[in-house]
């Protein structure tokens, strides 16, 4: 019997020991971890990477949709939640099944077997993960916040607090106003979940964000560099000019 690791996801004890309790007739279900939000979540995915997700819609500061957005690989996924209204998004982002609170153990051990029957075919379920992914990117193209691993923990930013972003070989350091992170990811890929009306790739090796930006001056023989309210000065270039005259009036 081929072995399925799961993790739960809610942000209330009962639901969580629900799952539990109905799991206990699904032997060849191992559970990794149990994660009251998202937090919790990113780092049991990260460390278990489980075929499988008992996923609450609705949980503080971060939902269950937004937290799948933020992962680079998805599970298989089964949403609970007490509302209803977001029984439509779950099956649109193509969820295995939707359990709305409270349910009964048949009608988990329904989803359940709908889980297993999609990991049994790893073309349907690969199918499943891969619509997943491309609807959570086309219906939030750019990112509003960044997680970043630090110091042991994750450390959720929002985009406002940016004020620009340099390349460094494989990775990037984002520069807020007080503190600055290393980011293991390349400095294009970062500029393409981010809003190009708010973040300008000014330089070959910078992103700027436009709120932080005090002035263009003028440097040397044509060339300008980007006056930061807190100071700091970058490097224009042609292109990053030609990329800053396209949001100008």
């Amino acid at each position: 019997m081929r072995r399925i690791t799961a993790i739960i996801i809610d942000d209330e004890e009962l639901g969580r020991r629900i799952i539990k309790e109905y799991l206990k007739g699904h032997p060849e279900v191992e559970v990794k971890a149990e994660c009251q939000n998202a937090y919790e979540a990113l780092e049991a995915i990260e460390e278990h990477h489980p075929d499988l997700l008992f996923l609450d819609v609705q949980m503080p500061e971060i939902d269950g949709f937004e937290l799948l957005g933020m992962l680079e690989e998805v599970p298989l996924v089964i949403f609970s939640t007490a509302y209803d209204k977001y029984a439509l998004k779950a099956f649109e982002v193509n969820a295995i099944d939707y359990l709305l609170k409270p349910y009964e153990q048949e009608r988990f051990d329904m989803a359940l077997e709908r889980a297993k029957k999609d990991l049994r075919s790893n073309q349907e379920g690969q199918r499943r993960i891969e619509q997943l992914l491309d609807h959570l990117h086309q219906e939030k193209r750019y990112l509003e916040r960044l997680l970043i691993k630090q110091s042991g923990k994750i450390i959720i930013l929002n985009l406002r607090e940016i004020q620009w972003i340099e390349a460094m070989a494989d990775y990037v350091n984002i520069h807020t106003g007080n503190d600055t992170y290393l980011v293991h990811q390349s400095l294009t890929h970062i500029e393409s979940r981010l809003d190009p009306n708010q973040f300008v790739r000014i330089h070959r090796s910078s992103i700027v964000n436009l709120d932080a930006v005090q002035e263009i001056v003028g440097w040397a023989k044509g060339r300008y560099k980007v006056l930061l309210k807190s100071g700091k000065e970058l490097n224009l270039s042609r292109l990053g000019a030609k990329r800053l005259k396209k949001i100008m009036i």
